[in-house]
């Protein structure tokens, strides 16, 4: 079984990337790491200048908040959403990623997009989910910490 978030709507949504992972050529990695006494050689250092590569500033940005599309859905979505628009939630659901996903649903969701968020344990066949709704305008980071420790939730935002 694997647990799943997702953001679905009736209508498209904006994705956000918080984490300051990009993708750059070996050639800018060199500028921002060239070898000294601070920097030793790394395997990306004899690389092809031209090659590109994913560059996280540091360990934190693997915990950022990352609204993506999902090209790939879950299996056993089909139990809980028929909605066209699919979206992944990643980050670590703690501190500063709950503060920026707060944000992000007040600045970027609607009532009348009839956004949902699906917490959900895929491979066991369908689960019941826990209905709950919020209001987007009192929408706090505490709260999204508790949403999160649901095993199975669809959080109605209006």
């Amino acid at each position: 079984m694997s647990s799943f978030t997702l953001l679905v709507s009736d209508s498209p949504l904006t994705e956000v990337d918080h984490s300051g992972i990009v993708r750059i050529t070996v050639r800018e990695l060199k500028k921002l790491y060239p070898i000294n006494e601070n920097t030793p050689e790394e395997p990306w250092h004899s690389m092809d200048d031209d090659a590109r590569i994913l560059h996280a500033p540091d360990q934190s940005a693997f915990g950022q908040l990352a609204i993506s599309v999902c090209t790939n859905p879950p299996y056993d979505l089909d139990f809980y959403s028929e909605k066209e628009y699919l979206y992944w939630v990643s980050g670590s659901w703690e501190g500063k990623f709950l503060t920026d996903f707060a944000d992000y649903l007040k600045e970027y969701i609607k009532a009348e997009e009839n956004v949902q968020l699906l917490i959900f344990w895929a491979g066991d066949g369908e689960q019941e989910l826990v209905e709950q709704t919020v209001r987007i305008d009192e929408i706090e980071p505490t709260q999204l910490e508790l949403f999160k420790r649901e095993d199975n939730l669809r959080l109605h935002f209006v």
